[in-house]
């Protein structure tokens, strides 16, 4: 039966009528290797059709073909009967087309509403942004505050905004990979009745899962792919689950579970009194050859619980393993954890295969003091081979990997490591049913081999079919415990559903702390610029007394004056910044401007020679910008590579067109530049007005989202329909245009066109926009706090004049400030990873 392929259900194929979702032939290849091979697929209105497969499959390369994130090598995608050439994820969503990605699409630096508003159609908010937000969140039962950063949802409720997404566009076919792997029990149900409810409607509905049970309760058709292969497709009804088994693996498979433990072993495991964010007093032992679970539904303190066990959290009470009492930092150093969201917590995207699963173990490679190449390949390839991974390599990106291989990684480093404590939170998410009984297999190997084993999940059947103890947790307590014959489904879902204990302290600080304003400013974007205000009005309370004229109108204007020159430029390169890059060149690129205008800007110059030199500029800067952002996108240079390439290439062209100073810039210009009313430069209000403009565009325009989520997870702004390279290109191009307002400023104040200068300014502009708490790795900062940091640094400089001190205190306050500003902005930054638990 393993290699048979079954007829297909009687109106699926070659009915026009009734077709949604046509992909005929679809094939593609990665680095060589055949992730799809002429795989079909048809998907009738109103059906569900469930698409199986082991991991590595080719499932999710095929809904990602679907939904345009992928381009096939060969094949034809119809949609309503149309051919569909060249789709895109935004052309998929006009076509009617949603999907909940197995690895939600969210952008964790922006806000629940903001990844709502950038990934959904204007039309979806119509009658008030606000108001379709609360519904769209309701709809899928997530209770979070729309003000709230994404990056401190948990995995689950990440997973129920990406649904929320989805559901929200009312789709004509909606795509769910793998979309109740995080979910509890009752989010689940809610889910099903959502995806009823839009078949009853006329929704396709292509429903991915490792889950027989869902597809016995969802699904009409079904589609079994295996090794990238279409294998079988059969009217679910007419075929039995062992028969699906056997076309989703290829052969038989033994009994899912393990035999479980006689419970007759020493104790290896105790813990008493333990407390932490999200659970407290919780108590529990273990044996030699038992498997603890952890029960109860999703966000009543298990994952915070593992997190405890794993040293990653401020505790208090005792843990015990094999008899030696183990502190906070030594089971940070010898519990191995499996994350349950692996792609934040659990993997280094950018390392390969080998080096992610060897991570945890490298001690343990060394021969003679050095590390052994030979082996280390041998036990992470055995190790893997154990776990049935598929990769095209070991020195492949582990982003390269499926999902459910990449969740087999993890499992292999922590296994690698021989620890003395073995975590695992959710260690069967996303994993194929084959790979499951293998996990499961070497879970129960290492219990016997003395090593205490402790699992949270949500699936109180593997939870029955493999624990030997249970302990079921709600509202961040301990509420039964279930040894032996007691671990049963029925059991452990009673005691989770049915418990009163009381919430413990940190579940009302976690509904405090969303609903306060105060901790959401101080986590926020804003409170560095706060910081900064604070700071400039200390330093001139601290001169003030002795020296009168620091506040004098001239002395205002001229640090106003040097902050608007420096802050324009800064405004540029705070926008390379948002989107994970840096703009070197934008300090050159103003001194090359002042040296072109040198040659047209002058008092005997007649209007249309000035004007030729402005367009001049313009076009240089916008020439800048679009080379930097192609070298960037299409060449793939790394940011500071790019624009290192234009920093070093405009200080000579500089010195090409003059070899020393020369070309005195018109003194008309010169005084309308620095035209002011009292203290305040006319430029200094257009530069504050140009901040509060962009700012506003970046909070509540498409545009900002776009561009901050790009910075935050450029892979989530694509599949939300972001066009990546253009939004990255115009940034760097409004960057070059911001240094051409920043080359008018210093063409008022020098007045002479200097092949030297510029150079300096591109680390000034750099040191602005942190000190504003823009972050160097993307998608988080403002462009008041740009403006801010502007101003704080002339101050500063303007500061050592007035204090007496030399040149080189100004770099030596400078740097203590980012110092201090980066120490501040982390600290308050903090990403909230032990979440109380839910009340």
């Amino acid at each position: 039966m393993g290699g048979e392929t079954l007829d297909p259900p009687a109106g699926s194929v070659g009915d026009e009528a009734v077709l949604r979702l046509e992909i005929q032939g679809a094939s593609k290849h990665f680095a060589g290797v055949a992730a799809l091979k002429d795989v079909s697929l048809s998907v009738r209105a109103g059906e569900v059709h469930a698409v199986l497969g082991e991991n590595g499959a080719g499932k999710s390369t095929l809904m990602n073909i679907a939904t345009g994130t992928l381009q096939p090598d060969e094949g034809e995608i119809r949609v309503g009967g149309e051919v569909a050439a060249t789709l895109t994820p935004a052309r998929a969503t006009a076509l009617g087309i949603a999907i909940v990605h197995q690895h939600p699409a969210v952008m964790p630096d922006l806000t629940v509403q903001e990844n709502l508003q950038v990934a959904l159609p204007a039309a979806a908010f119509a009658g008030g942004a606000r108001q379709a937000a609360e519904r769209m969140l309701a709809r899928v039962g997530l209770e979070v505050d729309l003000a709230d950063r994404v990056e401190t949802l948990t995995l689950a409720e990440r997973h129920l905004l990406e649904i929320a997404k989805a559901f929200a566009v009312d789709p004509r076919v909606l795509i769910l990979d793998e979309p109740t792997a995080p979910l509890g029990n009752d989010a689940s149900e809610l889910l099903f009745d959502l995806v009823r409810s839009a078949v009853a409607e006329g929704t396709s509905v292509v429903y991915i899962t490792h889950r027989l049970a869902e597809v016995r309760e969802l699904a009409d058709t079904v589609t079994v792919l295996r090794d990238g292969r279409l294998r079988g497709n059969a009217v679910v009804a007419d075929i039995s689950d062992q028969e699906l088994l056997n076309l989703i693996v290829g052969r038989e498979l033994e009994s899912t579970f393990p035999a479980k433990s006689g419970g007759d072993g020493e104790e290896n495991l105790s813990v008493e009194g333990f407390s932490g964010p999200g659970f407290g007093d919780v108590s529990l032992v273990a044996r030699r050859g038992e498997i603890v679970g952890v029960a109860g539904v999703v966000g009543n303190g298990q994952s915070q619980l593992l997190r405890g066990l794993a040293g990653l959290e401020e505790t208090s009470g005792t843990v015990s393993v094999g008899g030696r009492r183990l502190d906070h930092r030594e089971l940070l150093g010898e519990a191995a954890y499996m994350p349950a969201d692996r792609i934040t917590e659990g993997l280094m995207r950018s390392l390969s295969v080998r080096e992610n699963a060897a991570l945890s173990a490298l001690s343990s490679f060394r021969s003679a003091g050095f590390l052994s190449r030979r082996r280390e390949v041998s036990e992470v390839r055995g190790s893997l081979g154990s776990l049935s991974v598929r990769a095209p390599s070991l020195e492949a990106p582990v982003s390269a990997l499926s999902g459910g291989n990449q969740q087999k990684v993890v499992i292999s480093r922590a296994l690698l490591a021989d620890p003395p404590l073995l975590l695992a939170d959710e260690p069967t998410q996303g994993v194929d049913v084959g790979a499951r009984s293998e996990i499961y297999t070497i879970l129960r190997a290492a219990s016997e081999r003395g090593v205490p084993v402790i699992i949270a999940s949500s699936d109180a059947k593997e939870l029955e079919g493999l624990c030997d103890r249970v302990v079921v947790m709600s509202r961040g307590r301990v509420v039964e415990t279930l040894v032996g014959e007691e671990v049963t489904e029925e059991r452990i879902v009673s005691a989770a559903v049915t418990s009163t204990a009381e919430t413990v302290s940190a579940a009302a600080a976690r509904r405090a702390t969303r609903s306060s304003r105060l901790r959401r400013f101080v986590e926020g974007d804003y409170s560095p610029s706060a910081l900064l205000v604070v700071l400039m009005l200390a330093l001139a309370a601290y001169i003030t007394p002795g020296n009168e004229r620091y506040l004098s109108a001239f002395n205002i204007s001229n640090v106003l004056l040097a902050a608007t020159a420096i802050g324009f430029i800064a405004l540029g390169q705070n926008l390379a910044l948002l989107t994970g890059g840096i703009d070197l060149s934008v300090g050159p690129l103003a001194g090359f401007l002042v040296v072109v205008s040198s040659f047209y800007v002058l008092d005997r110059s007649g209007p249309a020679k000035v004007l030729l030199g402005f367009v001049l500029m313009v076009l240089v800067a916008a020439v800048v910008g679009l080379v930097n952002g192609s070298l960037v996108r299409f060449a793939r240079f790394t940011p500071i590579a790019a624009t290192l390439t234009l920093y070093i290439a405009l200080g000579g062209f500089a010195f090409l067109l003059r070899s020393t100073q020369g070309g005195y810039i018109s003194l008309g210009f010169q005084n309308a530049v620095n035209l002011r009313f009292g203290p305040l430069p006319v430029a200094f209000v257009v530069f504050v007005v140009l901040a509060v403009v962009m700012e506003l565009a970046l909070r509540r325009r498409r545009w900002g989202w776009r561009l901050r989520g790009v910075g935050s997870d450029e892979d989530a702004a694509r599949r939300v329909g972001i066009d990546v390279d253009r939004t990255v290109i115009g940034a760097y191009v409004c960057s070059s245009l911001l240094a051409f307002l920043g080359a008018l400023m210093f063409m008022g104040q020098y007045g002479i066109g200097d092949p030297s200068q510029g150079s300096a300014f591109t680390l000034t502009s750099v040191t602005a926009v942190v000190l504003g708490g823009t972050s160097l790795l993307g998608g988080r900062g403002t462009f008041i706090g740009t403006l801010a940091g502007a101003v704080l640094l002339q101050q500063l400089l303007n500061a050592t004049t007035f204090l007496g001190l030399g040149s080189t205190s100004q770099y030596y306050f400078q740097g203590l400030l980012i110092l201090v500003a980066a120490v501040v902005y982390t600290l308050a930054r903090s990403r909230r990873r032990g979440r109380p638990a839910a009340g």
